[in-house]
């Protein structure tokens, strides 16, 4: 393996203020000096717990995944269920209650198989996600909306998802990400180093 380039100091933080504390946001400002000396007034952090996201595979080998507006773009995006973690949770309980509140499908426990954490966006994000593999993923229940949530869930092939990712139709980058691990995961993609 390649050796890693020694890795730089931290910012310094002079000073923090908060800017925005709701349940859903919150937003700090930093005054912060660089190692080089220089100095950046307001560097603005998006906080939160995190978030977790099920790639439901079913037993006939079929992805489910969401058509959802998102008013942040002002579309509707195709994406794997998910949400945010509330406070209390561990990830892995996340992913079971998102999937079932989303789609109305559930994991039995032992069939919910990691597989990353990633990082949001660590420019300007204290936000980590937690992706999960759920085997045998099967209709147990009812969708349980939050407000604010309109969800048409629905099954793809494995050959499906990966037209809509060639196509730009599923275009979240973490979602691509892990599509693109559960397919090596579940041996549907090949590599070779």
């Amino acid at each position: 393996m390649t050796e890693l380039p020694e890795q730089k100091s931290p910012w310094e933080i002079v000073s923090t203020q908060r800017i925005l504390d709701t349940h859903y946001l919150k937003i700090r400002s930093e005054h912060v000096k660089l190692p080089n000396g220089a100095i950046i007034p307001d560097y603005y952090i998006i906080e939160n717990r995190g978030w977790v996201g099920v790639l439901p595979f079913t037993d006939d080998g079929r992805f489910l995944i969401n058509r959802q507006y998102k008013h942040g773009i002002g579309e509707e995006v195709l994406e794997f269920p998910a949400g945010m973690i509330e406070e209390g949770e561990e990830p892995l309980e996340t992913a079971h209650r998102e999937l079932m509140e989303e789609t109305g499908y559930s994991v039995v426990s032992d069939e919910m198989e990691f597989l990353a954490q990633m990082v949001a966006n660590p420019t300007g994000a204290q936000a980590r996600i937690w992706w999960y593999l759920g085997h045998n993923a099967r209709k147990t229940g009812v969708q349980n909306f939050d407000p604010g949530e309109d969800i048409y869930s629905f099954l793809v092939t494995p050959t499906e998802l990966l037209a809509l990712i060639h196509s730009g139709q599923f275009n979240i980058p973490g979602h691509i990400a892990a599509a693109y691990m559960a397919f090596e995961r579940l041996g549907l993609l090949k590599t070779q180093f």
